[in-house]
């Protein structure tokens, strides 16, 4: 049995796919605040000044996101409508 970790107060960020947009963040996660999900966005700072920050974050409340579905993989092959029944192909 996999042990049950309790995320409360903490997060991760994880290297983006998402780079070729110069404007998209370099780094993306979640951060669990008290129970609340957020969504974390960081950029490398580019400046010269040597007390600039490292990182620059964004923070929004993962339930504050657009709503995206996600694709649904479970209707198996060949299952076009949604009546559970496959639909001839005339090809």
């Amino acid at each position: 049995m996999a042990d049950q970790y309790d995320n409360t107060n903490s997060g991760a960020l994880w290297k983006s796919n998402f780079t070729d947009n110069p404007r998209s963040p370099q780094y993306t996660g979640t951060l669990d605040v008290e129970g609340t999900e957020y969504k974390l966005s960081a950029w490398k700072s580019t400046g010269e000044n040597p007390r600039a920050p490292v990182l620059n974050f964004k923070i929004q409340k993962a339930s504050d996101m657009p709503n995206i579905p996600k694709p649904n993989n479970d209707r198996p092959l060949g299952d076009v409508g949604g009546d559970g029944e496959d639909d001839d192909v005339p090809f």
